[in-house]
């Protein structure tokens, strides 16, 4: 029997808890959050015990998956690996059932995810399930992650004809279509930032998933070739490849050529890992926008916002979705606005909590956008302290990783299309304007 489960980010943010008795509270995981931040070996084994509790994880999508099991059960005597593997399958579940898992989506679907754990682990017993049993007794509808959107709401973004899947990651595993004759790559990355008022990052974390989907007749072997070496090894001298602090590679993956070539056999239809990485702390860290913000007075009762925001990634690059997220002063009653740049901008406020969101729509690389934001009766030099960025960039990664060749042996048929993507999405940018 289980005593609880959570979800945790790799900071310690517990993003979706389940407790099986009353008597628990949240305080049950704080033995876990704490081995895990101050381990100095990396993570710890995947079942320990601290603090009273046996610990049972998996770490998928950079996210901890955890539970407690109960001493003395018939679950812990079954062993850590039934556990483990239980753990593997709710995992499973969810990103078929909620499509990318990041922190965002995560949060976004606690009622979605609430369902499936009553349904895998009703009352603390493991129920081993599969998406498609399950599927028929999920009721609620999944809140599509906000990174899918830069694949899917802007036909041939990718030069991508509009019928061609989302993103290899979004496809389940289930459905193959015989018909294709196509290979994807696709090279996601998001980032964790912390930035002060000057636009200095302060403390960012970039994390990358080198994903393939293949839909060829037989098994033929994948050979990839990056620009940059896949490697934690740190290099004497100057080095302009890209500097990783962690490499894993997925089951099956080889690597050659000092690090920059991968290698794998094939499966049709199914969606394989190749590599997930960190960047290293001091590799420098280009964020995709820079936002600059001032307050001036208008009136003794009204004052302006005025935010700037630049596009770092250069030509041929394109945000389908940039917003920026902010509380305006407590006595604010309305806004009224201005923007200047990309024509699809818009700027909303929500009296009820003060919220203030700015969103712009395909926002072209090496650009900037303008918004000066009235706030009616905010105190008149009221300031506002600090906003999040939320923000997805296609054709461009934070770590300049590129893969250079796609070889497959045997040579497939000449009527197959290969292709390349990249995406690089916000897990949580914190912005100060002050």
């Amino acid at each position: 029997m289980l005593k609880g489960f959570c979800i945790a980010s790799k900071r310690g943010e517990v993003l979706f808890l389940a407790l099986f008795e009353c008597n628990l509270t949240k305080a049950l995981f704080d033995p876990f959050l704490t081995e895990v931040s101050s381990s100095p070996h990396g993570d710890p084994p995947p079942a320990f015990s601290k603090g009273g509790h046996n610990y049972v994880y998996v770490f998928r999508d950079d996210l901890y998956w955890v539970t407690v099991v109960t001493a003395g059960s018939l679950t812990e005597q079954c062993g850590h690996i039934f556990v483990v593997e239980a753990l593997s399958q709710v995992h499973r579940v969810c990103r078929s059932l909620c499509g990318a898992l990041t922190q965002h989506s995560i949060t976004a679907n606690t009622t979605l995810i609430t369902e499936i754990i009553h349904e895998t682990m009703s009352g603390g017993f493991l129920q081993v399930q599969s998406p498609e049993k399950l599927q028929a007794h999920i009721y609620s509808k999944p809140v599509a992650a906000r990174e899918t959107a830069a694949l899917t709401s802007s036909p041939g973004l990718f030069g991508l004809e509009k019928s061609a899947p989302s993103m290899a990651a979004q496809q389940s595993a289930m459905i193959v279509d015989t018909g294709k004759r196509e290979l994807y790559v696709d090279v996601v990355e998001k980032v964790w930032a912390s930035v002060g008022c000057e636009g200095t990052v302060i403390r960012a974390e970039v994390t990358g998933t080198i994903l393939m989907r293949c839909f060829l007749p037989g098994n033929p072997n994948l050979i990839l070739t990056l620009n940059t070496p896949l490697s934690s090894t740190p290099h004497e001298g100057f080095s302009v490849g890209t500097r990783m602090s962690e490499v894993e590679l997925g089951g099956g993956v080889n690597l050659a050529e000092g690090g920059r070539q991968l290698s794998l056999v094939t499966l049709p239809g199914q969606e394989i890992t190749l590599a997930r990485y960190t960047l290293s702390p001091d590799h420098p860290h280009l964020l995709p926008f820079t936002l600059s913000a001032s307050t001036q007075q208008l009136t003794p009762s009204d004052g302006e916002l005025r935010l700037k925001l630049t596009s770092n990634t250069g030509m041929g690059t394109v945000a389908p979705n940039v917003t920026f997220r902010t509380t305006a002063p407590p006595t604010t009653a309305a806004v009224m606005s201005q923007t200047s740049g990309p024509r699809h901008q818009t700027v909303s406020f929500n009296p009820t909590d003060k919220s203030l969101t700015w969103t712009i729509t395909d926002f072209p690389g090496g650009s900037y956008a303008n918004a000066f934001i009235r706030l009616v009766d905010s105190g008149g030099n009221a300031v506002v302290e600090s906003g999040e960025l939320e923000f997805e960039v296609s054709r461009w990664v934070c770590s300049g990783l590129r893969v250079e060749h796609v070889r497959l042996s045997p040579v497939p048929p000449s009527n197959f299309n290969k292709w390349i993507r990249y995406l690089t999405t916000s897990d949580s940018v914190s912005l100060r304007l002050t």
